[in-house]
């Protein structure tokens, strides 16, 4: 594993959470405990030498367009890690950097969150105290490994006949050495567009960050319960039928038409599929010998991927490699290992939702190459083209 699990904490009434309280905290409730005023702070022991990452499950207290977010900084020591701004249900993490915890003595981790308010003054709800965000869980995580940055640049993209000259396998191999956790199609079909048709659970649907995460902790339980799916027709000139499993949010195309199959004969054969589709998913989890990719048109940071990093390494040691668009200091292709098990790749644009085949494939292939190097620990960089 690159990440181990050495504090897990739940907050609320009869949790135990009391013992790390300092000031700024609400009385508990059932299955949270609210961040009230502008600072709130929790006391821990110290986990000793090493770099961490604290992970928390927040809710903000929003009322829009009065109040639409809620800011929170995160201090460790006095330092900030991190900075965010919540609009709703999220599950973020933050670096701990090893010199921050080099002394001895308790860890103080501060909150700051400017923006609380009281319900009463915005909702008419009596509730008169100053909430800013609430608290179900926090993670800590130690990061075992090399820590240093490596970045391969890229030049104008790769092509699939290359691949084979590049990386030292066919195109076709090497693209099954992925897999796409979401959000959309769009990494499937830079598989198919490569001749690679894996199966994966996840490669032709859609998950919400959020609903991924609470499947991976439950290993996707009960996902291809028949009361929990539901098969919907898409509008179109071909009425596709759309499988919705409605625990885990998820939504699969079938690639199956009205008036070509019976609608209960369809269902029937998508519970089978979805069995066989869940369990080859953790198995490939616990072999840990895949690239897992995750995208999503919305801006994607660090804070909002390394929850899904802890989730896979739970299983083993697994790398993931998550896609932004590019910035002025990277252009498109460019990857950077930032942790172990962790890669950044950056592409210079996603395929539009509404057309997943419209997607930028030269582009793409080169963060799969540079992403397989990485892994590899080789350094030459892709060839401008």
């Amino acid at each position: 594993m690159s990440s181990e699990l050495v504090l897990s904490l739940r907050f609320g009434r009869d949790s135990g959470d009391a013992n790390y309280l300092g000031p700024g905290w609400s009385g508990g409730e059932d299955g949270y405990r609210w961040m009230t005023g502008e600072r709130s702070e929790l006391w821990l022991e110290c986990p000793g030498a090493g770099n961490f990452l604290l992970e928390l499950e927040l809710t903000p207290f929003v009322h829009p367009p009065a109040l639409p977010v809620q800011r929170l900084a995160v201090s460790v020591r006095g330092t900030v890690i991190g900075r965010s701004v919540l609009s709703g249900l999220n599950t973020l993490g933050y670096r701990i950097p090893a010199d921050l915890l080099a002394g001895k003595g308790p860890v103080r981790i501060g909150f700051e969150h400017p923006d609380a308010a009281r319900p009463v003054d915005l909702t008419g709800n009596p509730d008169d105290r100053p909430l800013a965000l609430s608290v179900r869980r926090l993670g800590l995580y130690r990061v075992m490994g090399d820590m240093s940055l490596r970045r391969l640049d890229s030049g104008t993209g790769v092509v699939a006949a290359d691949i084979g000259q590049l990386i030292g396998i066919p195109a076709l191999q090497f693209m099954l050495g992925f897999e796409s956790l979401g959000d959309n199609c769009e990494f499937g079909l830079v598989q198919r567009r490569c001749g690679a048709e894996p199966l994966g659970l996840l490669r032709f649907s859609n998950i919400e960050l959020e609903p991924l995460l609470r499947g991976l902790a439950a290993e996707f339980e009960g996902l291809a319960a028949p009361e929990d799916l539901e098969l919907t027709v898409a509008e179109g000139e071909r009425r596709e039928y759309v499988l919705h499993a409605n625990r885990y949010a998820l939504t699969f195309h079938t690639f199956q038409y009205e008036g070509e199959i019976d609608a209960a004969e369809l269902m029937a054969k998508q519970v089978a599929r979805l069995r066989v589709l869940r369990r080859k998913l953790l198995e490939d989890l616990r072999q840990g010998e895949k690239i897992f990719i995750y995208k999503r048109n919305e801006a994607l940071h660090e804070q909002d991927v390394l929850p899904l990093h802890a989730a896979l390494n739970r299983f083993a040691a697994n790398t993931l490699l998550f896609v932004t668009t590019t910035d002025a200091a990277h252009p498109p292709g460019t990857v950077e290992r930032l942790m172990p098990g962790l890669l950044r790749g950056y592409i210079d644009r996603f395929a539009p939702p509404e057309n997943a085949h419209d997607l930028s494939l030269e582009r793409w292939l080169a963060v799969c190459v540079n992403a397989g190097r990485l892994v590899q620990k080789t350094a030459a960089p892709v060839p401008a083209t």
